[in-house]
């Protein structure tokens, strides 16, 4: 009796520690995160936070980006995006953005990256990937040219930051 009780112990405790480890990406993308990198041929500071929302249903990205053309000029931009989550990974939600537009988004987690595909047919469509690799996010972002090619537009790399997102990426 004594030694059924500890496996039952045993088994029941490799199932917490499994539990405890499993995390998604998106566990791992949640927080503040702020960088620089290069978008649309300006040089780029970013900043941007991950949070889950409507009771872990649903997560939403805050974004910021202040460009710098080789003028000196700068060019701010800013975004939120709402993405609803379902069991097998697969998200979907939408964009908006201080152009105006609102673009459907497609999004598919994956072990240490998420990738977002944005715009239909009535939009501009592109694409980009969050890739995390140790405690750097690195944001590759594609548009999809007249000619049906995949063009990267921006690069960045950014780290994990206690701030909040939003104008701080000035």
């Amino acid at each position: 009796m004594m030694l059924a009780r500890i496996v039952l112990a045993m088994i029941s405790s490799v199932g917490i520690v499994d539990a405890a480890h499993s995390t998604t990406v998106w566990d791992r993308l949640a927080g503040h995160w702020q960088g620089t990198g290069d978008v649309s041929g300006m040089q780029a500071t970013l900043a941007l936070s991950f949070a889950p929302v409507l009771e872990g249903k649903a997560y939403r990205l805050s974004f910021s980006n202040r460009m710098r053309a080789a003028d000196g000029r700068e060019w701010p931009f800013a975004a939120e995006a709402t993405y609803l989550c379902h069991v097998d990974t697969s998200c979907r939600g939408h964009w908006y953005d201080t152009r105006g537009m609102i673009l459907p988004l497609a999004a598919t987690a994956q072990a240490d990256a998420l990738a977002v595909e944005w715009g239909d047919a009535t939009t501009e469509r592109g694409r980009t990937t969050y890739r995390l690799d140790a405690d750097t996010l690195h944001v590759t972002d594609e548009v999809l040219d007249k000619e049906g090619q995949w063009k990267v537009f921006g690069r960045s790399r950014l780290q994990r930051s206690k701030e909040a997102t939003g104008e701080d990426a000035r």
